[in-house]
């Protein structure tokens, strides 16, 4: 059962369970020398064990498993039908004379009949469906088509399936309340795993960043991480030495990034929110991404703001580079004076052109748009200046 419906089983008071039980029963017949048949009716039988009676309930001829009882089917061939009037067609019949004891049948059976010759070539029959009450379930057809059907080999062979449904079973139970385990918050699971990686315990790898070491577990490395997962496969040196020699990193970025994996936040980003941002980026951790970005969103500022779009470009950060731009158009006239804005300008040109173009576009659908020298001017002023040029 499902983990989810075992939860829902747990929660209910009681609950009930009710089970339609069926089989499928295939039998086969061959007749050989059929159109040589002169017989009233040929007959043989299928027995079928019954699946609802109890194990425990039946009596054991032999000592060891008990016996269920059969269900017995007779199938009749009438090769010549089965009286005067219909005697140009052969008729299939299954039946049971199986007595119960109750009033109502234990089971309900449905049959399908099934014609074929030696080269197991099927020829179709026609259900009976006529007035006239007949004791079982009938199919027929012309007996000259079923003689020429069956021949040279003049074998018939009659596959009769039955499908059997058993009475429903309905088990009721009582769910037995008792006071249930107080389960581990996850909170409590966070502040474990901050402990076990700030004691260092059973660590068994070694990440080495400007000549220090920190420890860590290859097993929680590789769960949160793919890039650290595929450093632990048994052919790397990594695996082999547990030890990784991290280069172009801080070590306070790496700290950053192994209490992210650890404990899924990241409280002391400081200053290195863009290096760890890259380094996010580089050890496949979406969420301490997401964590970086927002830090960057929060800290924008004139000395920075192009530094930070430099890094929304390069990895995909579109919500955030459309922040940054917003805010340089906002400040333009402190940003275009900065340090930042000319090493943009010299490394990132497109950049420059996605901030003209915003800073074009305010321009003409704001109520206030922005001017050359990056102050906010208002309509009224733009207007007075355009009669005078007038």
């Amino acid at each position: 059962m499902d983990n989810s419906l075992m939860q829902m089983r747990h929660a209910a008071d009681s609950w009930s369970t009710s089970e339609v039980r069926s089989l499928v029963h295939k039998h086969m017949w061959t007749i050989r020398g059929f159109s040589q048949l002169e017989c009233r009716y040929l007959e043989t039988s299928a027995k079928i064990k019954d699946i609802t009676v109890p194990l425990t309930h039946q009596p054991s001829s032999s000592g060891g498993l008990p016996e269920l009882p059969d269900i017995t089917f007779r199938i009749r061939l009438h090769p010549q039908g089965n009286k005067e009037s219909n005697k140009d067609f052969t008729f299939f019949q299954c039946f049971t004379n199986q007595a119960t004891t109750t009033t109502t049948p234990t089971f309900r059976a449905k049959f399908k009949f099934t014609v074929f010759n030696q080269r197991t070539e099927e020829t179709p029959t026609t259900v009976y469906s006529g007035t006239q009450q007949l004791h079982g379930y009938f199919e027929y057809i012309r007996r000259e088509v079923l003689v020429g059907h069956v021949q040279p080999a003049d074998d018939l062979i009659l596959c009769l399936t039955i499908t059997i449904t058993f009475d429903t079973v309905t088990k009721a139970a009582q769910n037995t309340r008792s006071v249930p385990p107080e389960l581990p918050m996850p909170s409590d699971v966070t502040k474990d795993l901050e402990n076990l990686y700030r004691s260092g315990k059973h660590a068994d790898f070694t990440l080495v960043v400007e000549e220090r070491e920190l420890k860590a577990h290859k097993a929680i490395l590789a769960a949160r991480s793919p890039v650290f997962a595929a450093m632990m496969e048994p052919h790397t040196a990594e695996a082999q030495n547990s030890r990784a020699i991290l280069r172009d990193i801080d070590y306070e970025v790496v700290q950053a990034i192994l209490y992210y994996i650890y404990t899924g936040t990241c409280t002391n980003m400081g200053g290195n929110a863009l290096d760890i941002l890259a380094a996010a980026e580089r050890f496949a951790l979406p969420g301490l991404k997401n964590i970086a970005e927002v830090a960057m969103r929060n800290g924008l500022a004139t000395e920075t703001v192009c530094k930070n779009l430099a890094f929304a470009e390069m990895y995909g950060l579109v919500d955030f580079k459309k922040e940054a731009i917003k805010y340089i158009c906002m400040n333009a006239n402190a940003v275009i004076n900065s340090e930042g804005f000319l090493r943009l300008s010299r490394q990132n040109p497109d950049l420059i052109v996605d901030i003209m173009t915003v800073l074009v576009n305010e321009r003409h659908n704001s109520p206030s748009c922005f001017s050359l020298d990056g102050t906010l001017e208002p309509a009224s002023k733009r207007a007075r200046m355009t009669e005078t040029n007038l």
